[in-house]
């Protein structure tokens, strides 16, 4: 997989000036960060959107299985390939290194992003066995 970033100095997601600052609750990453929440909590999945910084938080709901770890994934609207984009952060176990974000699809595919956010977070071996597939 290619992971690109954007060059030293370009605008994030509310940088003064850039296109994406306008629209108010409307604005296409609003909406974006709306979806994603309710797709995510429509497969049991705990979200919580942080408009400030263009985020969702995922965890999934239930008890921990046996073997299981508790996992959070961070999914980030940010520019790519002249797309906004979801990115994932993975929040690592402590002592662990930090992943690199990894962008995961374009913003407005929020069904896809919910349903493999969900599916990394099953993996890891949260929530309940018998939870709804991602």
């Amino acid at each position: 997989m290619t992971l690109e970033t954007p060059p030293a100095g370009t605008p994030g997601l509310a940088g003064v000036g850039h296109d994406l600052d306008f629209g108010g609750s409307d604005a296409p990453w609003a909406r974006a960060l709306r979806v994603l929440t309710a797709e995510l909590q429509a497969r049991g999945v705990d979200a919580l959107a942080d408009d400030t910084i263009g985020a969702v938080d995922a965890a999934l709901r239930g008890p921990l299985r046996p073997g299981g770890r508790r996992g959070t994934q961070r999914a980030v609207l940010r520019p790519h390939r002249g797309r906004l984009w979801w990115w994932l952060h993975a929040f690592p176990e402590h002592g662990a290194a930090a992943p690199l974000p990894t962008p995961l699809v374009p913003a407005a595919d929020s069904a896809a992003a919910a349903r493999r956010i969900a599916r990394m977070l099953r993996r890891a071996g949260t929530g309940p066995p018998g939870g709804r597939p991602g």
